[in-house]
């Protein structure tokens, strides 16, 4: 895991979000690293997945925390509430949009979700930046809806 990606704003908003949902505290032992294990998937780790069935409720989890890591980061730029909404079909794809007042500020289509994951920790910062700057732009575009 490339650790130098570790103290990123979107990885610590993601951190936090999952330590904030851990009720039982049973990740309270895990070091950051460890939490961000499930995030990492290689090309040949997923070939092995299945693409068929539906979604693990695993990937789901980590699917809504990405999201919400992103919908977190766009907040702390823009200073305005940011809500991810998902919908997932059961058979691993979707859509994910991210709402700012009446402003739809991200829209991002999911696909192959038996398979989400990112190759290195700084390809998921890569992707999570590409959303957040998208966003930040609607939302800068568009400041009266965002406000709505």
């Amino acid at each position: 895991m490339d650790i130098e990606t570790i103290p990123h704003p979107i990885v610590q908003s993601l951190v936090r979000l999952i330590r904030a949902e851990d009720r039982s505290g049973a990740f309270d032992a895990d070091s950051d690293e460890e939490l961000l294990a499930p995030f990492i998937v290689t090309k040949a780790e997923k070939r092995e997945m299945p693409m068929f069935g539906d979604p693990d409720p695993d990937i789901l989890a980590r699917v809504e925390k990405f999201y919400g890591a992103v919908a977190i980061e766009l907040e702390q730029r823009t200073g305005r509430a940011v809500v991810p909404m998902l919908n997932i079909h059961h058979e691993g794809w979707g859509r994910v949009l991210l709402i700012a007042g009446r402003l739809v500020a991200v829209k991002a289509h999911v696909r192959e979700l038996h398979r989400f994951g990112f190759e290195t920790l700084a390809q998921l910062v890569e992707k999570a930046e590409k959303l957040v700057v998208e966003g930040v732009t609607s939302i800068e575009t568009y400041p009266a809806v965002a406000d709505a």
